[in-house]
C-alpha cells in the first residue's frame, strides 16, 4: 500500500468519524463502499455491540473520591500590569 492509498484510508476514517455518509465518502476518496463499510465498523462500532453503563457513581466504580474544580484560578483573573 503506497502513501496515497494510506492517506485515502485515513481521510475516509476521519470522514466516517464525522458522520459523513458512506456514499459521499466513496465519491470523495475513490474507495469502494464495501471497503468503507469495513472501515466504518472499525471506526464506530454499531450501538448493539457497545454496552452503556448508566446510573453509576464513584462507589460503584471503586475509584474513590473525585474532586471537581469548577473555580477559575486566581492567577488568571488578575490583570497583568
Amino acid at each position: 500500500m503506497n502513501n496515497t492509498t494510506k492517506q485515502k484510508y485515513e481521510l475516509a476514517k476521519k470522514m466516517l468519524k464525522g458522520k459523513i455518509e458512506i456514499d459521499e465518502v466513496a465519491l470523495m476518496t475513490g474507495l469502494s463502499e464495501d471497503v468503507l463499510k469495513e472501515l466504518k465498523e472499525e471506526v464506530a462500532p454499531e450501538s448493539k455491540d457497545v454496552q452503556i453503563l448508566k446510573n453509576l457513581d464513584t462507589v460503584d466504580l471503586d475509584i474513590g473520591q473525585i474532586l471537581y474544580d469548577n473555580f477559575p484560578d486566581e492567577d488568571t483573573d488578575a490583570e497583568e500590569p
